[in-house]
């Protein structure tokens, strides 16, 4: 049996369809019990509970043999920090009281040691946790998501304009998400002696303006990108309902991104999926 966290996301939901396709038998772990039909009705068995409910998700690992692992997004109405660290928390310790035979785990490029800056501390946390736990583990670290301009798609088609805070010419790496979920995949189901860290990104760099171009072909409207310079970012943050400590963990996180202080693989994988085409494929999906 393989588990599945995060199966509602983009990465999860990829990773289990993926092993669903393979007729393995997989156990999805959701939050919502309204979307456990779905999944049922693809074949899959469910476990609808709370990740901060380490007893119930110790006892669904301990009827898997492998288990892909996600920490799922805190919101940033709360103390990011905190609460991403507790779910951290709560994953290794149902690890540690089940026997998984292997494990992939789900972070980021930037994955650092350092307090308050977002998914960066609490994936670094996540990772240094998993080689402790002493199972054989994959860690997948990714590139700037796509998905991330996903909300660009809506403000962009009603205004033709979307925020960013990247500075307009940053070339950036970045990658499709169904490319990672692919990629945790077949680490997943590869032998118990493949194991380590994969990076992955997708098959160019793009800057925000790229994003604008890749907008303007899907929607197919002058789409233009509306900097936001760095002394407003904590405002920006606030606006979008981030609480103080939120606004300031993911400002941290940001200027981390933009000022490339980060170690980049040299030889990462390669995801297929260019930036036209994930936006694309949202769009459409969108609008069904």
């Amino acid at each position: 049996m393989d588990l599945v966290l995060g199966a509602s996301g983009h990465v999860g939901g990829t990773v289990a369809r993926i092993l669903l396709e393979q007729e393995r038998a997989v156990t999805v772990v959701l939050h919502r019990p309204e979307q456990a039909a779905a999944w049922s009705a693809r074949g899959a068995s469910v476990a609808v509970l709370d990740v901060h409910d380490t007893a119930a998700l110790t006892a669904a690992f301990c009827k898997a043999r492998r288990a892909f692992l996600l920490n799922p997004p805190a919101s940033p109405t709360l103390d990011v920090d905190h609460e991403e660290r507790r779910t951290v928390h709560s994953i290794l310790e149902a690890v540690r009281g089940a026997s998984l035979e292997k494990i992939v785990v789900q972070s980021t490029y930037g994955a650092q040691d350092k307090p308050h800056c977002g998914d960066l501390g609490s994936l670094y946390a996540f990772e240094q946790g998993a080689r402790e736990t002493g199972v054989p583990l994959c860690i997948v670290r990714a590139a700037y998501f796509m998905s991330n301009w996903f909300g660009a798609l809506s403000t962009a088609r009603q205004s033709g304009v979307f925020p960013s805070l990247l500075p307009k010419g940053l070339k950036a790496p970045m990658v499709a998400p169904q490319d990672v979920g692919e990629l945790a995949a077949r680490l997943l189901v590869a032998p118990l002696e493949e194991t380590g860290t994969y990076s992955i990104e997708g098959p160019e760099t793009y800057t925000p303006e790229d994003v604008a171009t890749a907008l303007s072909a899907v929607l197919e409207q002058t789409v233009t990108m509306d900097e936001i310079p760095r002394p407003q970012w904590l405002e920006f943050y606030r606006s979008h309902g981030f609480c103080p400590e939120a606004a300031q963990s993911y400002a941290t996180m940001t200027g981390i991104f933009v000022d490339g202080r980060y170690d980049r693989p040299r030889t990462p994988l390669r995801g297929a999926t260019d930036l036209q085409t994930c936006l694309r494929d949202q769009a459409s999906r969108s609008s069904r």
